[in-house]
């Protein structure tokens, strides 16, 4: 392999898992309550979704 290849396999490898990890910090550190489709809709929460299972 030349030095440029060797050099954009690096490069690309740190941008793929360097996506990866700064992702799954990013997913790690989101609240699930104001995240997604719904965010923090009314009847959205805990408690409210939980009660329209039991019944």
């Amino acid at each position: 392999m030349t030095t440029s290849a060797i050099l954009l396999f690096i490069l690309f490898v740190v941008v793929i898992w360097g996506g990866l990890v700064v992702s799954s910090i990013w997913l790690a550190r989101s609240d699930d309550e104001f995240t997604g489709e719904l965010g923090n809709a009314p009847g959205t929460d805990d408690e409210s979704l939980s009660h329209r299972v039991h019944h």
